[in-house]
C-alpha cells in the first residue's frame, strides 16, 4: 500500500515549467470569460454576466487584466497525473495569490489550441473570493 501511495505521488508532481506544454502555440495568450462568481462572506456565491479579458505573457513573466493591470507571474507549473483523462494542466500563481488553472481542451492538438479553465482571486471585504471560467488561445 505505501509503493502504491508512493508511485501516485511521484506521477502527480509537477514538471519542469520549461516544459509548459502551452508554448507549442506561443508565449503569448488571450482569455476570455463571459460571468464572474463573487462569493461573499456570509458564504452565498452569485454568478454574474461580466465579460473580460486577461491576457497570459510568459514572455515578460505576467499577466494583464481587462483595465490593463499587470501582475506578475510568481510561478507556474505542468502537472500531469497517470491515467487521468486529462492530459497536462497549467497553473500559474500571480504575486497577488490569485490563480490560473487551465486543461487543453485537445490534449493532442489536433482540433483545438485552445485551453480551458478558471481564475480564483481572492478578495478582501465583504466579497471573499471571485471566479472567472476562461477560454485561452495563443495570440496569433
Amino acid at each position: 500500500m505505501k509503493r502504491l501511495l508512493v508511485m501516485l505521488l511521484l506521477a502527480a508532481g509537477p514538471t519542469n515549467a520549461a516544459d509548459n506544454p502551452m508554448w507549442r502555440s506561443g508565449l503569448l495568450w488571450k482569455c476570455t470569460f463571459s460571468s464572474v462568481i463573487q462569493c461573499e462572506r456570509s458564504t452565498d456565491c452569485t454568478p454574474s454576466n461580466q465579460a473580460g479579458e486577461v491576457s497570459i505573457e510568459y514572455g515578460d513573466n505576467r499577466v494583464v487584466d481587462q483595465a490593463g493591470k499587470q501582475v506578475s507571474i510568481k510561478r507556474h507549473y505542468v502537472q500531469t497525473v497517470a491515467g487521468s483523462p486529462i492530459g497536462s494542466e497549467v497553473k500559474i500563481e500571480l504575486a497577488t495569490n490569485e490563480v490560473i488553472w487551465l486543461s487543453p481542451a485537445d490534449a493532442a492538438g489536433t482540433f483545438s489550441d485552445n485551453w480551458i479553465g478558471a481564475m480564483l482571486s481572492p478578495k478582501a471585504g465583504v466579497i471573499v473570493e471571485e471566479l472567472r471560467p476562461l477560454i485561452c488561445s495563443p495570440r496569433k
